[in-house]
């Protein structure tokens, strides 16, 4: 282009620049491109765009990121249509050669199965003969067909040219030609028509046939990994469907289990895998000859999880009670659900509790389902590492039922660092510490309540109650029959105590009133509650662990520790020993009566609700308020008041009552039934050695006529009883 302007000036005028004047010339787009060189490489188009652009490099960048997920999705469909078609050519050379009846013939005689190879032998060799003779009879049908075509043609044609000549001798008629022209009208329309079907079709299959193909590719084999980015490796990892469960089991080194599928067996899914909450469940029969308790191991859970892409604390099979032991019940966390934590506690602001009718919010499980409990007669047992939230979850429970102003606590803190101060205006019992006056206050506690168990069956007697005390009776001021909670945080500390406090000799007072309370204390609404932190056969005795009705465990260090807590749930899928230390604090393995666990199933996980320290002290202050509001107070008298030490050979010579003998297993059952609390718990040999140790043996002698009897002379129990009181400076006479 140039350019040019007059820049000759005029005397005596005013001058006003012209404008500019461009010369140039039109030209089309192509002789442009062509010019721009745009037209040999259109890419340069994009690369100049992109150069002239404030941020080329994260341009460049998107851009080819995205023709590489393009080039990967088209790959992926090609592979995919690929594996289709070659598997309606698998399908179609096994319909041609009879492919699933010798599949079932390989699978019995490799299981040895002598009737079924048999019976599919017969059936492939009857599927030949029938082959056989369809083919033989093949040009025969042919032939047949052939003529029947010719028939039809030739009955037609009569009948066409009969309605022609009936119209060519018909007066008013379209007449011979007419008809003829009309045949040939309808034959051209046909034609037409059929002409557009078949384009149609010929349009319409290549596509149709390239989707049918997809899905069976889908069907019939994933693509190769490498032809997927890492996130959608990711996202496609993240999908759990029956065919990513039935290629993770095929891989859990089960030999049985590897052989059925590697074979070309298929699984039965009882339940198709589907979401639930925060995952996938499903159940599935397994093969023969594998049951599911195979699977429960933490090593081969471990397996399996990594075979699915999770960790194996996001992955849950468990044995259902009620089905055969090889249907395995599945649950696998989405990834990231096992780190979300419970939502706030319902009743952290607001609201009250009757134990009689409510059942307290809990947790939500892993399955994002709210999980509530009933407190009301069941007795508990709570068991962890240290710093899992062992302490929290059961103060949990205890803020709960702070709220029923008709609950009396009553509980022992033998940590002593301030978790459990909150309740100092609540509880009518409160001990904190953990030193040895802290377990025998803890142990009279226990006593204490034994004897308040004994007074409730009385006055149920008495008032003539039978079966369930009712709800109207309990919650009636001055009753007696009011639930008591007693909470023992741990508990190892108790058991642990030096004899006679700890222990599991037979005459060691802790456990022997922990274990009366869970035979009798339920009945009159008397309940005990516990957690430890080390859980043996010393710290936590058999005898106190068994009578526990709901069990749960967070983090603990092996299985041997959790079968200790959780009992046959432990063999039957729970894996507490899994849940992460510290990142999994305060998520449960529970297990007993909890009434959310859904029927059959051993154990739910629970993600339980959180309630702070500070955060407590205002549930502890609003249950106060309700106290107040009801007219309810806390009985200033101590709570945990132990019964007095018995003397035995008092005792004794009291039953005895002057009679020169007695069996001693009448002597025995005498003692229990008058004083159950410090005698209820003994045996015979625990009876005749403490005899022994007072100084009275226990003799054969006749009595009622019956020779060889073990009887307590009285004699003897006076003697004993005489030196007893001249050696603590009493008078000697009984």
């Amino acid at each position: 282009m140039t350019r040019s302007h007059h820049d000759r000036p005029v005397p005596d005028a005013q001058v006003e620049p012209a404008p500019e004047i461009f010369d140039g010339e039109l030209i089309t787009e192509a002789e442009y491109l062509r010019r721009k060189r745009w037209d040999v490489l259109p890419a340069l188009a994009v690369a100049r765009v992109i150069g002239e652009s404030d941020r080329p490099k994260k341009i460049a960048t998107a851009a080819a990121s995205q023709v590489a997920r393009s080039a990967r999705g088209v790959a992926r469909a090609v592979y995919t249509v690929g594996q289709g078609q070659a598997s309606w050519a698998r399908r179609a050379i096994d319909a041609l050669t009879y492919g699933p009846v010798r599949e079932q013939i390989r699978l019995a005689r490799f299981a040895g199965d002598r009737d079924a190879l048999a019976e599919w032998t017969e059936r492939l060799v009857s599927l030949k003969d029938g082959r056989a003779e369809r083919l033989r009879a093949l040009p025969a049908t042919l032939a047949a067909g052939l003529r029947t075509l010719f028939m039809g043609v030739c009955v037609l044609g009569g009948l066409l040219l009969v309605v022609g000549l009936w119209l060519a001798f018909t007066p008013g008629t379209i007449g011979w030609s007419g008809w003829w022209l009309l045949i040939r009208h309808i034959l051209d329309k046909t034609l037409t028509a059929l002409s557009f079907a078949v384009g149609a079709i010929l349009w319409v299959a290549p596509p149709a046939v390239l989707v049918a193909a997809w899905r069976e590719g889908r069907r019939a084999a994933a693509p190769p990994r490498w032809l997927f980015s890492p996130e959608e490796r990711a996202e496609s990892d993240a999908e759990i469907t029956a065919d990513v469960i039935t290629a993770a089991l095929a891989h859990v080194k089960i030999p049985a289990l590897t052989r059925y599928l590697t074979s070309g067996g298929v699984l039965e899914y009882v339940v198709t895998p589907r979401e639930q909450g925060g995952g996938t469940y499903t159940q599935v029969r397994l093969p023969m000859g594998v049951t599911a308790a195979e699977l429960l191991g933490s090593a081969k859970v471990e397996l399996l999880a990594g075979n699915l892409g999770r960790h194996r604390h996001e992955v849950w099979p468990q044995r259902e009670k009620d089905t055969d032991a090889r249907v395995l019940d599945l649950w696998v966390a989405d990834k990231g659900t096992m780190d979300k934590p419970a939502p706030p506690w319902p009743l952290l602001t607001d609201g009250e509790v009757d134990v009689f009718r409510d059942r307290l919010p809990w947790g939500v499980t892993m399955r994002a389902e709210q999980i509530t409990v009933g407190m009301l007669q069941k007795h508990w047992l709570i068991g962890a590492t240290s710093k899992q939230g062992k302490s929290t979850v059961l103060r949990l429970l205890a803020l709960g039922l702070a709220l029923d102003p008709t609950v009396e606590l009553h509980i022992a803190d033998l940590k002593g660092d301030g978790d459990w101060s909150m309740f100092a205006p609540r509880a009518r019992t409160l001990i904190e510490g953990s030193a040895d006056e802290h377990a025998l206050a803890t142990t009279e506690m226990l006593e204490w309540a034994v004897g308040e168990v004994a007074r409730r069956y009385d006055a149920k007697r008495t008032a003539g109650i039978v079966g369930a005390i009712p709800r109207e009776v309990s919650r009636r001021k001055g009753s007696g029959f009011h639930p008591i909670y007693l909470i023992v945080d741990e508990c190892q500390v108790l058991y642990g105590a030096p004899h006679p406090i700890g222990g599991v000799k037979d005459d060691a007072r802790a456990w022997r009133a922990a274990k009366k309370l869970h035979d009798q204390a339920r009945a009159v609404n008397v309940h005990l509650l516990q957690a430890t932190q080390r859980p043996d056969d010393r710290t936590l005795p058999a005898r106190v662990r068994e009578g526990a009705h709901v069990r749960c465990a967070l983090n603990v260090p092996n299985h041997e520790t959790a079968k200790m807590i959780l009992a046959d749930a432990a063999d039957r899928g729970a894996r507490p020993q899994d849940l992460r230390p510290g990142a999994d604090a305060g998520t449960v393995v529970a297990t007993g009566e909890v009434e959310d666990i859904p029927n059959g199933q051993a154990f739910a996980i629970v993600r339980t609700h959180y309630v702070p320290t500070k955060q407590a002290y205002a549930v502890i202050s609003r249950a106060m308020a309700i106290l107040l509001r009801t007219g309810r107070t806390i009985p200033a008298d101590e709570a945990a008041e132990p019964e007095r030490a018995r003397d035995l050979i008092a005792d004794v010579a009291t039953v005895l009552d002057g009679s020169g003998k007695q069996r001693s297993a009448d002597v025995l059952y005498q003692l229990r039934s008058r004083w159950e609390a410090a005698y209820g718990g003994w045996s015979a040999q625990q009876f005749a050695t403490a005899l022994e140790d007072c100084g009275v043996e226990v003799k054969k002698r006749s009595i009622d006529g019956q020779p060889g009897q073990r009887v307590i002379l009285t004699v003897d129990v006076t003697t004993a009883l005489r030196a007893q009181r001249a050696k603590s400076g009493q008078p000697a006479t009984q």
